[in-house]
């Protein structure tokens, strides 16, 4: 048996209302009575198929397919463009703003631990963690956290560290400070963690370290 079906006039590109910017819903919402239609003529002719096989046996099913299909193109060139005029802001442009707030808060927190640490010499504190920071800074623990791990990729630890070992390589360089001592002022309270943290900043032990970077006698 002959099956002819007209093709489905509401099956068009349609934004959501919901996603639709502001100066855009009226666009969206002619759209959308636009497809409401379409689907009410897709509904007759899918009726004037069935009629016709009942009366005619699908004699004249052929031309109403093909009126429907022709009807069919002429609602769907505008109604694409009524709905592209409603279409959503991108999410791509959405995203970045989002990326550029997060990074000002992460900057700004960073700026404050920043004083911290070396203004007000808090890295120099043996007993510093990151609860004590937190409550210092007057930040949550979480932004401190996050905001070290976007913008300087490194963990919390490895960012005090970091404010400790230049402390030591200042005493190192402009005293004739022992090592031990200048791990000791500078914020260590293990030879071992001071020698492997200094490693990973410098890529020298402290003696060699010192022993390169001393100024020449007069």
């Amino acid at each position: 048996m002959f099956e002819a079906r007209p093709v489905d006039l509401a099956q068009v590109d349609l934004v959501d209302l919901n996603e639709a910017r502001f100066d855009g819903v009226h666009a969206a919402h002619r759209a959308l009575l636009i497809a409401a239609a379409a689907l009410c003529i897709s509904a007759l002719f899918d009726l004037a198929i069935f009629l016709d096989f009942q009366w005619s046996k699908g004699a004249n099913a052929a031309l109403i397919v093909s009126n429907a299909n022709l009807l069919a193109l002429l609602f769907l060139g505008p109604t694409a463009i009524v709905a592209a005029r409603a279409r959503p802001l991108p999410v791509v442009a959405s995203n970045i703003e989002q990326a550029e707030l997060l990074a000002a808060k992460d900057r700004e927190v960073l700026d404050r631990i920043d004083h911290l640490l070396a203004e007000q010499r808090l890295s120099r504190d043996e007993n510093l963690t990151l609860s004590r920071l937190a409550r210092r800074a007057g930040v949550p623990a979480r932004l401190i956290s996050g905001a070290v791990n976007r913008l300087a990729r490194k963990n919390v630890s490895q960012y005090i560290n970091d404010f400790r070992i230049a402390e030591a390589c200042r005493l190192l360089r402009g005293t004739d400070m022992p090592v031990t001592a200048a791990m000791l002022e500078s914020g260590f309270q293990t030879k071992s963690n001071f020698n492997r943290e200094f490693r990973r900043v410098t890529s020298l032990s402290p003696a060699s370290w010192r022993e390169r970077n001393r100024p020449s006698p007069p």
